[in-house]
């Protein structure tokens, strides 16, 4: 039987089509392996949205291309559609796949029966972005928005969970624009009755609304406790720059709003630092603002130029020693976010799926170390009629010194 790789770099949406790719090539009799070096097929699904993005993905083909078996090598994903490194003139031995469906069973539905090495499972709602903000490659790379029909959504859903998957994991590019409404789409899914939890990867504030919030608050049991919102900078005038659609004011006001309804939600977020015209009072600036802010975590990325972005024109770019300065600033902001909202969360108990190595995710996203495995995860239990049926993967646990997020 013939063997298959796939290596994938970048966000939740590539790593969800990745499994749509893996059981494109089980269903033709391919062999999944974890050595590249033992494959006929190598599939690289790529990413292009930062630098180093495109970095990872020149040495992994280099890599890939030296390999004594001479597998055949199928490039595919953003990195393509950019162009930010010249694939052909530096790889002539590699198949490219401009259109990624070309490697799902079906293109159209792009539904997932599991989620190969993954205790938790991610779920691709909704594809593609043209918010075209001034930094971000991805609506050049990904600008068809399409979303999946609520009833496959629902379907879906269903099927992982009894697969024995405890917690779903929405994503999209823009999981925010999906059609008929993200608060809609929750409402339905609070509604099966079936033991999980739903998590959204990553969503805009102003896409957060007060159905939504009401939603998370009743629905304690089945939304996670934890909202991604990219905030970008805490300098209006760099947002501006930026092309993002509120200013520091208002998304204090929005943030404050939600953490009243949800004194115990874990709030992380994105940072970038270096934006072209940054200067040190931008810098500081965004210093104090998320200060104020109760973030638990943030996300945080140097500024890149991305070659077709407006950004990538602007003068007054910002040096690379200055970029990393000011990045480490962030981070030693971060590192004490970190510890308070740990500190505050110390002592309590929280419901948590596992992750593997003895750890387990809470609700609000802290990572529980465990000294032994927990009972009622991922056992089995004999019904009546002699069937076996997985228990519910969702247990308690306290929260330590020991604990991360």
């Amino acid at each position: 039987m013939k063997k298959y790789y796939i290596h994938t770099f970048g966000c939740k949406v590539n790593q969800y089509e990745s499994q749509l790719i893996s059981e494109k090539f089980r269903k033709d009799n391919f062999e999944c392996t974890q050595k590249p070096e033992e494959a006929d097929i190598i599939i690289f699904n790529s990413c292009t949205v930062t630098t180093d993005a495109d970095k990872e993905c020149g040495r992994f083909l280099r890599k890939a291309a030296k390999l004594p078996s001479r597998p055949k090598i199928m490039l595919t994903g953003c990195i393509v559609k950019s162009k930010n490194i010249e694939i052909e003139n530096l790889f002539s031995n590699i198949e490219i796949i401009t259109d990624k469906t070309k490697l799902f069973i079906e293109p159209r539905k792009q539904i997932v029966s599991g989620f190969d090495r993954h205790s938790r499972a991610f779920l691709k709602i909704q594809d593609g972005c043209k918010s075209f903000c001034n930094y971000c490659i991805v609506p050049y790379v990904r600008n068809n928005l399409w979303s999946k029909p609520e009833n496959e959504v629902l379907s879906e859903i269903k099927n992982l969970v009894k697969n024995g998957y405890s917690e779903i994991v929405l994503t999209g590019i823009h999981a925010g624009k999906y059609d008929s409404g993200l608060s809609n789409l929750f409402e339905k899914i609070v509604k099966i009755p079936l033991d999980f939890r739903v998590r959204i990867s990553s969503i805009e504030l102003s896409e957060i609304d007060d159905k939504f919030i009401e939603l998370m608050e009743t629905n304690t049991g089945k939304i996670c406790r934890h909202l991604h919102i990219p905030l970008q900078s805490g300098s209006d005038e760099i947002l501006k720059k930026m092309n993002r659609n509120y200013s520091t004011k208002e998304f204090e006001k929005k943030i404050n709003k939600i953490m009243r309804s949800l004194p115990d939600l874990a709030l992380t977020t994105d940072i970038i630092t270096g934006f072209p015209g940054e200067t040190e009072k931008h810098h500081e600036e965004t210093c104090d603002f998320i200060k104020q802010i109760l973030f638990a975590k943030f996300h945080i990325f140097r500024y890149s130029d991305r070659q077709g972005t407006k950004a990538s024109t602007f003068e007054n770019k910002v040096s690379t020693n200055e970029i990393r300065n000011r990045s480490k600033d962030i981070f030693e902001i971060d590192s004490a976010k970190r510890k308070d909202f740990l500190n505050k969360n110390i002592g309590t108990k929280r419901k948590a799926v596992k992750t593997g190595n003895n750890k387990a995710l809470t609700d609000n996203y802290i990572t529980v170390k465990q000294q032994t495995e927990a009972r009622n995860v991922e056992c089995e239990i004999m019904k009546a009629s002699g069937n076996k049926k997985k228990q519910s993967g969702i247990f308690e646990v306290e929260i330590t010194d020991t604990s991360e997020i």
